[in-house]
């Protein structure tokens, strides 16, 4: 399709701009999908050349570095350590010892069964001495998952200490080569509490966030690969790896609505429809509200300003506790439209879905 000058656009009727921007999107749209398929290539292109370079240091490191240099590639922090940085050399050591200890007293035995997730159950057997069952430990499977993705997350973490470590040796030999003087323990210590020390203060939050929230996710999510279900709860039972089975039954729509499709399809298509409303009534409510507020000849600004702090000012836990009680079968509402007659029977509010989920919507409103 031709496309037209600033001149000749400006000319068409509102219609012919109109079809004019709908044909250009959809001659556009080869284009954009070549372009995407482009910046993906680009993309991993880049993963590997910067992969590659690594590699390369790594190896140039280690072939010109010094015998302080290519100790440290096994020793970690030992570099650091012989040229006087002694609190920057500890640090590294430290992890190294404490990653090694965690592999052979518990890390390496979970990542190990990761493969099967546990192969021995939990029983029970007859003790002939005091005339009872006794029950002996099998493997659970959820402690081998999960301290199996805290091994991993560990290995990744002891991966990227090593090239710190590496990186430091190498810059430790060009500052000496140059004929100047490298940080001491005393500058290093110095400088988390000074320049540094948003790096100091961030550090245990990051550690937090990598532990009770990124940890968990990819737990969860490994979970979903699992044929983890009321039969597979540990100990007493085990759990494996299935792959996509449990995928191919959640979208399988063969066996009409007694299945798990249609289940959630039914939640996906409440969740598409709460975020939807959530977002657009919230944004544009707020929108229309603040306009009215600030608009001239309204009167009591600072009263309704004060109600909308309110919402804000009241804990959550206290509205929806609230809330909720307000419209149980006995509770206010229920109590007032009986007492003035609009309703004859109290109103189930929450046993019904239409209505729970327009309640959810009101109540987000709020």
């Amino acid at each position: 399709m031709k496309k037209l000058t600033d001149l000749e656009y400006l000319k068409l009727n509102k219609f012919s701009k109109l079809m004019y921007n709908i044909a250009i999107f959809f001659c556009n749209i080869p284009n954009k999908i070549l372009n995407f398929f482009k910046k993906i290539g680009l993309f991993f292109k880049k993963i590997a050349l910067k992969i590659k370079n690594e590699f390369l240091d790594i190896y140039n490191t280690f072939k010109n570095g010094d015998w302080k240099t290519r100790v440290s590639f096994f020793i970690f922090g030992f570099g650091s350590i012989a040229r006087g940085q002694i609190l920057r050399g500890v640090f590294f050591l430290l992890f190294e010892i404490v990653f090694i200890l965690y592999m052979i007293l518990w890390g390496g035995y979970y990542v190990s069964q990761l493969g099967t997730l546990g192969t021995h159950t939990q029983g029970k057997y007859w003790d002939e001495a005091t005339q009872q069952y006794l029950y002996y430990e099998g493997d659970n499977s959820f402690k081998i998952l999960l301290y199996g993705v805290l091994s991993l997350v560990f290995i990744i973490g002891l991966i990227y200490t090593w090239r710190i470590n590496v990186k430091q040796n190498k810059l430790a030999e060009e500052i000496i080569a140059s004929g100047k003087k490298i940080k001491s323990g005393k500058d290093d210590l110095k400088s988390l509490l000074d320049d540094q020390f948003h790096k100091t203060l961030l550090a245990l939050p990051l550690l937090g966030i990598l532990i009770f929230t990124v940890i968990p996710i990819i737990f969860m999510i490994l979970i979903a690969f699992t044929n983890y279900d009321a039969t597979h709860t540990p100990p007493a039972n085990l759990f494996t790896w299935i792959g996509l089975d449990n995928f191919n039954e959640l979208l399988n729509w063969s066996n009409g609505t007694n299945n798990f499709s249609a289940t959630f399809g039914e939640i996906l298509a409440w969740t598409l429809m709460w975020a939807f409303f959530a977002t657009f009534s919230n944004y544009f409510l707020g929108m229309i509200v603040a306009m009215l507020i600030n608009k001239k000849g309204i009167k009591l600004k600072k009263l309704w300003r004060t109600i909308l702090v309110v919402t804000i000012a009241v804990p959550q836990f206290i509205s929806l506790l609230y809330v909720s009680k307000m419209f149980e079968v006995n509770g206010t509402i229920n109590h007032y439209l009986t007492t003035w007659n609009i309703i004859d029977e109290p109103i189930n509010f929450w046993g019904k879905p239409w209505s729970a989920r327009l309640l959810v919507i009101v109540i987000n409103i709020w």
